[in-house]
């Protein structure tokens, strides 16, 4: 068996070590094109962003009656009283959905009072 020389031996190794990069660098792409939150990739589940909810969903423009945070996968969106925000609809949303359940739970506790809460929240008897 023929000794290789030194060169022989850097020459090799360099190729192994571009190969590998490649490998790494080409994984790396994958990864960060094929990033979906919420996705499993090898074996781990990609969670949301910020960033995420801000691409994935429209911006709308809201009044926020009280504040409160709203939160989707995770993220957080603080909501503040009387300012106008901008925020995904998805936080519109949840924020909406919110407020209409916390107005059915008011009526359900005012009922057997035999008081109920008609359109924006004004009591009668």
């Amino acid at each position: 068996m023929a000794r290789k020389t030194r060169e022989a031996i850097t020459a090799e190794a360099k190729e192994i070590v571009e190969k590998l990069l490649d490998t790494v660098v080409k994984e790396q792409e994958e990864t960060q094109a094929e990033r979906t939150p919420g996705k499993v990739i090898r074996g781990v589940k990609t969670s949301w962003t910020r960033g995420d909810v801000d691409r994935l969903f429209p911006s709308v423009t809201i009044l926020p009656e009280e504040t409160v945070p709203i939160t989707y996968n995770g993220v957080q969106y603080q909501l503040i009283a009387d300012r106008e925000m901008v925020v995904p609809s998805i936080i519109r949303d949840i924020y909406l959905e919110y407020r209409r359940r916390r107005r059915q739970g008011s009526t359900r506790n005012l009922s057997p009072l035999d008081v109920h809460v008609v359109g924006q929240g004004g009591l009668t008897e």
